[in-house]
Order: structure tokens, then C-alpha cells, then sequence
């Protein structure tokens, strides 16, 4: 992925490399054509829209961009808390209503294309991180491990933290209308700061150990580490 440009671009594609990495261990059963799972209830940073709208604007498609934008879905009036604002509920250990999640809209993602992604490249992370070790057709749940969960939950939690200088936080069409100016920010969160992570003692190590080599990984001349604020990194 290279659509994103400036500093917090590069430092998302790192944080997507090393995932990469780590998720490579891990035993999936998806695969191209496989798709339920490619909905519109997918969240994402105005970071990571910036890298889909970039790239329709290269290929000269932002018509075809907007396009899509209108046959999506319109947003409930439900404004789900980010997740660094989960977090913060969680760590503060105050009362969290379920209904404040949101409402989830199981419509097909409108860059799905005869069960194939169409932006698989710049997809945001909330794609690139969802999987099951079975196949989820015909109604069945995903199953993961709850390393895997803690772990996607973990790097949302940082991306978000990448875009919380003045960025957003909602569902992909709900930004991309925002970014691409086809709404006021209807269903569009300000994106918040990172106030510890959620990670159950028991997976503490592993998730240590993953964290470490996301702050070491060089991004230009410096590391990952020297570029964020590190006031929350796990020991």
C-alpha cells in the first residue's frame, strides 16, 4: 500500500506490514470469493480513507467513487463510540449500555464485486483483520482465538491513536462521503487518543512481544516508537 501519503501514512503501512506478519501464523480459512464477512458495518480512520480515496484518484475514478457513494447505505441515527472510547469505558470500569455500540448493517460492502474485493489493496484494517479459523458461509459465526481478537483490537486501537491529531472515526461510507464531500459528517466521530489498551493478563506476553516489534520497525530514518507518543506502551 502506497496511496497513503505524509508521515502517519507510512507509519499505517508499518503497522499493516507487521500485522501481516504476525497473522501469517495463523491457520485462516479465508480466501478470495469468500465474503460474508464484507458488509457495510465495517469502521475505519479518516486515515485509512485517505488511501481509498487516493486511490480512485489516481486511477481517475473519483467519479465512479462517488458513485458508489450513493447507493450505500445511509447511516442510522445511532453514533457508536469509537474504539479507544470503548477502551477508556472499559479501563475506567464505568457502565457501558449495549445500544451505544451501534446498529450493524449487514448490506454487501459497495466495492464488493461478484464476491471480490475491488480495493483489496487499501482496504482498512477492520478488512484486512477480520478472519475465522472455519469457513463462515451459510450463517456460521467466525471463530477465532482471543489472542487474535485482543490483538486486532490492540492495533484499532493504535491506528486510531495515529489519526486523533484532527482525524475521524466511523463507518467506510460514512468517511469516505465525509472525505469526498457528499455529506457534512453525518455518522463522522473525531478520532480519540489512545488511554491504555484492553488485554487480559494472560496475553500480555504474546501481545508485548508483537507490540515491540511494531515499535521497532523502522518508518524512514526513525522507528515506529520515536514517532508516537509512547506514553502508553506496554513494558
Amino acid at each position: 500500500m502506497k496511496e497513503t501519503a505524509g508521515q502517519q501514512g507510512s507509519m499505517l503501512e508499518k503497522l499493516y506490514e507487521v500485522y501481516s506478519q504476525w497473522v501469517d501464523g495463523y491457520a485462516l480459512a479465508c480466501q478470495k470469493g469468500c465474503s460474508p464477512c464484507c458488509t457495510q458495518s465495517v469502521t475505519m480512520t479518516s486515515l485509512e480513507g485517505e488511501a481509498i480515496v487516493e486511490f480512485f484518484r489516481k486511477k481517475g475514478q473519483e467519479k465512479e467513487l462517488q458513485k458508489l457513494l450513493t447507493v450505500a447505505e445511509a447511516t442510522t441515527n445511532d453514533r457508536p463510540i469509537t474504539t479507544n472510547q470503548f477502551a477508556r469505558i472499559c479501563l475506567e470500569q464505568k457502565e457501558f449500555a449495549e445500544e451505544d455500540q451501534g446498529a450493524w448493517n449487514f448490506e454487501p460492502c459497495i466495492f464488493l464485486k461478484e464476491n471480490v474485493c475491488t480495493i483489496y489493496e487499501v482496504r482498512p484494517f477492520g478488512c484486512r483483520s477480520f478472519g475465522s479459523q472455519v469457513k463462515c458461509a451459510a450463517g456460521r459465526a467466525a471463530e477465532v482465538t482471543p489472542l487474535y481478537v485482543t490483538v486486532n483490537t490492540v492495533f484499532m486501537q493504535i491506528i486510531e491513536h495515529l489519526a486523533s491529531n484532527g482525524g475521524h472515526w466511523g463507518y467506510m461510507a460514512d468517511i469516505l462521503k465525509y472525505q469526498t464531500g457528499q455529506s457534512a459528517g453525518q455518522g463522522v466521530m473525531e478520532a480519540q487518543s489512545l488511554p491504555g489498551f484492553l488485554v487480559e493478563p494472560a496475553e500480555e506476553k504474546a501481545v508485548s512481544r508483537l507490540l515491540a516489534r511494531l515499535y521497532a520497525a523502522p518508518v524512514g530514518a526513525k522507528s515506529f516508537a520515536e514517532l508516537i507518543d509512547n506514553s502508553w506502551m506496554m513494558e
